[in-house]
This record gives C-alpha cells, structure tokens and sequence, in this order.
C-alpha cells in the first residue's frame, strides 16, 4: 500500500460504494470487510472478482475489525438501520475509527451512536451521476462534498487525493442539502426532459433517431455551459425573445398538462434569469411579453 493509504471497509456495495472501493483497491488500498445484504449470486460473484482480499458477509455482525475506515454507502432510509446495527456491536472498539457514509442528505446525528463510542463520524458525498456498478472512472475526477470533524476530514481528503478529485467542504447540514438538490435539478431534470422530449415526437420520428437528435444536441448544449458563461449557453426562443415560437409551444401542449406546465415552469426560471442581466429596453419588453405568456392560464 502506498503510504497514504488507509484501510477501509464497505457497507452496501452498490453503484457508489463498489465503484469508490473498486477504484481505491485499484490505487493499492486495502478493503478488509464488505457487508453485502442482497441475496443475489451474480452480485457476489462479482464482488469476489473485484475484491479477492475482501471478507465478504451479508451480516453486519461479521464485520471484521481490522480496518481504520468505514464507508457506509446504502440507501439513504437505511442508513440509521445500519447504524444501530453496528452500535450492537459490544465487542467493537470504535476509538479513532473514521465512518462515513455517503448520503447527500442525512444528517451527521445519524451517526451519532457511533460517536458516542469513539468513532470519528462525518459524510462524504460523490457529486456526480452513477448509473453502474463498478464504475472506477465515475468514481474519479470529480468533486466530493465533505462535513464532519477534523480527523474525517483528513481522511475525506486522502481520499479525494488518491481518486484525483476535489473536495468541497461544507459549513452546515443545510448546505448539504442545497447542494443535493442542485446536483438532482442538474442531472435529474435532464434525463427526464430528454425522455419526455422523446415521447413527444415518438409517433412520427423512429426511437433510435429520436435518440441520436436529442442526445447530439445534448452533447451540444452541455459544450456550450463548458465554454460560455452563465445563460449565454442559452439557445433557442427564450434567448430571442420569440413569444411567437412561445406561443405555438404552449399550443402544442395544450392537451398534456403534466408536460405543459413543465415546460411553463422551466421557461419562466429561464426567463427570470435572463432578464436579471438584460439592460436593453426592447428586449426587456420582449422578454416580459413572454414572461405574461408564460404565467397566463
């Protein structure tokens, strides 16, 4: 192990902690326990191929105790479970021990049984989108957002540090939360605009073309907020002022609220954004005309 190296332990190995630890094992760490729960033989065969050195349990209270790390990484409702779990654990010397877990939103106090035995207790979260298992290069060069106490901390930071990534450290569990739900508005709303983008046209344009079009300008869109600042990547009417192209869109819609009053809604951010920077008189007017549009009935 190289000397910045620290031993760890997973629980719940699923997309974020298989791909975390694959990727930490990859760069010499060690990983002494991982706690699989789910009852799946492919999973596990899986887990055997990336972690050969790993002791592999579907109980909690098989955990080994050779290890200076523990990464919690389930589901968010599962997390206090867990804890309470490993607070049973009588025999466990939990002094020094650094545990986080990975959530983007459950507080700190989580893990508040296991400070009250010792253990350094804080949360790191991936910011970024893991849609595989064992997905090493998802795991790498991005940005982890860290709160907890210093000895966390040192650690939150060794890891960031072997993964080539950046860490964000947070001042409050609200800030957590406000960055959660902008990395969700950020990712998530994306992939549901583009699915619901193919539905809209899915009766006359083939699923694999649709495909091709939307992610292509996808692609597109996403090289422009790389390269242009704040909403000059912005393209289209909103941009333009076109309440007439607007207009046509809302009566194209008419007949699917749902999506019509996605649509309303995310225009309306668009054009409140715009016209926080607009000085020019006649397109101010243009861009309020739309904006009336927009919140008419």
């Amino acid at each position: 192990m190289t000397e910045s190296a620290i031993n760890f332990s997973v629980i719940g190995p699923g997309k974020v902690g298989s791909s975390v630890a694959r990727a930490l094992v990859g760069l010499g760490w060690r990983c002494s326990s991982i706690v699989y729960k789910r009852k799946s033989k492919a999973k596990l065969k899986e887990l055997i191929s990336n972690f050969p050195h790993a002791f592999i349990t579907n109980s909690i209270l098989e955990l080994k105790p050779d290890f200076d790390l523990l990464l919690i990484t389930v589901n968010d409702d599962a997390i206090e479970r867990v804890t309470s779990e490993l607070s049973e654990l009588t025999d466990f010397d939990w002094k020094g021990k650094v545990v986080l877990h990975a959530s983007g939103v459950v507080e700190l106090e989580t893990l508040s049984g296991l400070r009250d035995l010792g253990a350094h207790v804080g949360a790191l979260h991936p910011i970024a989108a893991f849609a595989r298992e064992f997905s090493t290069e998802r795991a790498e060069e991005i940005y982890y957002d860290f709160l907890g106490d210093k000895h966390c901390l040192d650690a939150a930071r060794k890891i960031t540090a072997a993964l080539n990534s950046k860490l964000l450290i947070l001042n409050s569990e609200r800030e957590r939360v406000l960055l959660h739900l902008a990395s969700v508005i950020a990712s998530n709303s994306v992939v549901i605009a583009v699915r619901s983008a193919e539905d809209l046209i899915s009766n006359f344009v083939d699923v694999n073309d649709s495909k091709v079009i939307l992610e292509r300008l996808l692609g597109s869109t996403v090289e422009n907020l790389s390269t242009l600042h704040n909403m000059n990547a912005l393209t289209g009417p909103l941009k333009r002022g076109d309440a007439n192209v607007i207009s046509k869109h809302i009566k194209a819609l008419e007949n699917d609220e749902l999506f019509l009053q996605f649509y309303k809604s995310l225009s309306r951010l668009g054009i409140e954004a715009l016209l926080k920077n607009e000085s020019d008189k006649s397109r101010k007017t243009r861009l309020n005309k739309i904006k009336k549009l927009l919140e008419d009935k």
